[in-house]
């Protein structure tokens, strides 16, 4: 069955980037594990698509080496027909709203991984779309930034169907919709 699964870090604070959308902060050698992927690579194999927002796609553009979702069929809702110029291909630009967007990805390919920011979080969210949260939290706050809903202003119960720690203090909990 079709899904749609928010998958991220968030800290303490609730923030997912700082106030300039940076994450360095997932960097910090206490949050790194010998041979751990917090089960990234598991979660990205069972995955078809994915959707995000303009500003997390720039600064996923910014990033070292080339695009990491390139075999996963990928959706950037974006007003800005600049965008579109330079993308590659298995790349879509939307300017469809984010729930129309979502609807018709998990209608053509199936389970959606929405990778964020904030803005495309709440949007998703306020439309009851998310049916599944992946939130590994990180044990630092930022005391600013973008947070995990940027302008929620909704609300949804959740039923958390797993909880993993880990020895260096990140907490993964697994929610689906209640």
């Amino acid at each position: 069955m079709p899904k749609a699964i928010l998958y991220t870090a968030v800290t303490l604070d609730g923030y997912i980037a700082d106030a300039h959308g940076g994450i360095e902060f997932l960097d910090h050698p206490l949050f790194r594990l010998p041979d751990e992927d917090y089960g990234y690579s598991a979660f990205y194999e069972s995955i078809d698509a994915v959707i995000m927002g303009h500003n997390t796609f720039e600064k996923i553009k910014s990033f070292e080496g080339s695009y990491p979702y390139s075999e996963k069929h990928s959706v950037i809702l974006s007003t800005k027909q600049s965008l579109a110029d330079g993308v590659s291909e298995g790349i879509e630009v939307s300017n469809e709203p984010a729930e129309v967007a979502l609807n018709e990805l998990k209608s053509k390919y199936g389970t959606v991984w929405i990778v964020g920011g904030g803005a495309t979080n709440a949007k998703l969210h306020r439309a009851g779309l998310i049916d599944e949260m992946i939130l590994t939290y990180i044990p630092t706050t930022l005391g600013a930034g973008i947070p995990l809903f940027r302008s929620n202003e909704s609300t949804a119960n959740w039923k958390n169907i797993s909880t993993r720690t880990y020895p260096n203090g990140l907490v993964q909990i697994h929610l689906v919709k209640a």
